[in-house]
Parts: C-alpha cells; structure tokens; sequence
C-alpha cells in the first residue's frame, strides 16, 4: 500500500468535530504534505528513463589500419610493437641485427668478376642471424684490372695470370641492421706464364674473414658491398714460388696472394 493510500485510510481518523473550516484545512494540509512526500519518493527511486540498460561505448577503430593493436592477454593489454618492418620485402634501417625466423635465400653477382673478363655466381642461405654462402667464379684474367688485382711484381714482370675458376664457400653472423662478418674457405686455380714463355698452373687456398653489407634498393632486389682478406694459407707449389721462362730471361714468381680487396654484388633475396 502506498503513502497516499495509507493516508486516505487515515484520513476518518480526524476528529469528528473538526468540521467546518478548520477540518478542511487540517484535511487540504495532510493531503498536500502526503503528494508532496510520495513526489519525493518516487523521484528517489529513479526516473524510467534512467531505468533504461545503458549503451557500452564503442572503441574507435585505429585512423591506420595497418598499424599495430593491442592483444588483452589474461585481462592485460598486450603493448603494440613498434619495430619497423625488417626484411627482403620492406627494409628500414635499424640497429638491431636482422633476424630471420623463416629461411631466406639469396642469388647475387659480382662486378669486379665482370671487369676481369669473367663471371661469379653465389648462393646464400640466411636463418635468424646466421649466414652460409657458396660462390664460384670463372674465366678471370687479373690482367684486365691488374692495378687492382695484382701485385706490383706480378707487373713488373709482365705477367699474365688467368683463372679459370675460384670456388668456395663462408660462413657469418649478422651483427647489426644488414651488416654481417664471417669466414670464407677458398680453392683458386691459376694459370700463369711470363711473356713469350710456357704457361704453369698451381693452386692455392685461402682462409680469412669477410665484411659485408646487404643494402636493399627495391623489395628483394640489393646491392652487396664486401670488404675481404684472403691470405694464402697453402699452394701445390713446391716452397711457394716457380721459375717462369720467358723471352726476356726467368723470373721468378711467387704463389698470388688476394690479400685485401673489396668487391660489389648484385642480387636478389627471397624468402624460402
């Protein structure tokens, strides 16, 4: 029963002899003070509108599409991660070493081999940081480049050195961005005669370290800058030197040595 009610209920319960004016006051004032505290009430309890479910808002959608969101993990917000992208398809600078978590392959060639009359051909192989490489070259004259591919005594004497191939294979670890450091095992067969004279060939084998930097121009296409020391660590020449015979007399040839050199490549990566 509500407050009105009850006082309508009430309401007989005024004296009889409250007639006439003063009776109908007392009754005009207890039914006032009883609508006015029923308004209270019920404005207390709450407007219908409030009773309406509210509406759960509605996160934006991110202005990037194709920028990171955030992942709740166990009701914690996972943090978006700000590296750039890294790799054959979309390559950006950063210090951190380039890190593979799917096999990448790589074909490139050289251009001194180009500009010694000759080709190579190298293959690699990159898995998180690490890095395999098998190369072979071909047909090189060091004569056509002999300023930067042979010795001044090797000039002096006016010999023709050719290649007819220089094969092996390196290993490497990338340490930051795109640069990476490793070791290269080689077998060069050379031919080599003094002007006029028979033609000697030999061997020699080289192990040292190699530099490098995978620069990416468009997608997988790049350019490979090497930085290289291949000391002569062994040759089939008896002591490491021949007698070359010559139309200007015998001379005396030592087993070549690359030493350092640099070289350019050019080639494409992929992902496996």
């Amino acid at each position: 029963m509500t407050t009105i009610d009850q006082t309508i209920v009430r309401a007989p319960g005024i004296r009889a002899g409250a007639r006439g004016t003063q009776g109908r006051i007392a009754l005009a004032l207890t039914l006032s003070c009883t609508i006015g505290a029923g308004g209270i009430a019920y404005a207390d309890t709450g407007s219908p509108a409030s009773d309406a479910p509210a509406i759960p808002s509605i996160p934006a959608a991110p202005a990037d599409s194709n920028a990171p969101v955030a992942v709740a993990v166990h009701g914690q917000p996972e943090p978006a991660s700000s590296e750039a992208p890294h790799g054959p398809a979309s390559h950006h600078f950063h210090w951190a070493a380039q890190d593979d978590h799917l096999p990448e392959g790589a074909i490139n060639f050289g251009l001194l081999q180009l500009a010694l009359g000759g080709f190579n051909l190298a293959g690699e192989i990159r898995y998180r940081r690490w890095w395999f490489e098998y190369s072979h070259g071909m047909e090189l004259t060091l004569n056509d480049a002999s300023s930067l591919t042979m010795t001044s005594t090797e000039r002096q004497q006016g010999l023709h050195v050719y290649l007819p191939y220089t094969t092996g294979f390196g290993v490497g670890v990338t340490l930051l961005d795109e640069l990476w450091l490793g070791v290269e095992f080689k077998d060069h067969k050379y031919e080599v005669n003094a002007p006029g004279g028979p033609t000697v060939s030999y061997n020699t084998y080289s192990i040292g370290p190699v530099l490098g930097y995978k620069l990416f121009i468009a997608r997988g296409l790049f350019l490979n800058a090497y930085l290289r020391y291949w000391p002569t660590v062994a040759t089939t020449l008896d002591g490491g030197k021949v007698t070359l015979q010559g139309t200007n007399g015998p001379v005396v040839h030592d087993a070549h040595d690359w030493g350092f050199f640099a070289n350019l490549a050019v080639g494409y990566a992929f992902d496996l």
